[in-house]
């Protein structure tokens, strides 16, 4: 798609655009969407914080 040739000496400016994009703003992306679906969508209030401690104490899974 960017003309990336693994066997060149130097690639061209397309591949190296390319590989920008894929290796920095597709995985920023994707981070900043999960982030977003996780503060929508998972509840952590104080009271829900004070619960999950107190059964990880109950696990012997917190010091």
């Amino acid at each position: 798609v960017t003309g990336f040739d693994p066997g060149a000496q130097s690639q061209d400016a397309l591949a190296l655009w390319g590989l920008r994009i894929q290796l920095s703003i597709i995985p920023m992306i994707s981070m900043l969407i999960g982030g977003i679906i996780f503060w929508k969508y998972y509840d952590l209030t104080p009271e829900r914080v004070i619960a999950i401690q107190t059964e990880l104490k109950q696990l012997n899974l917190q010091e």
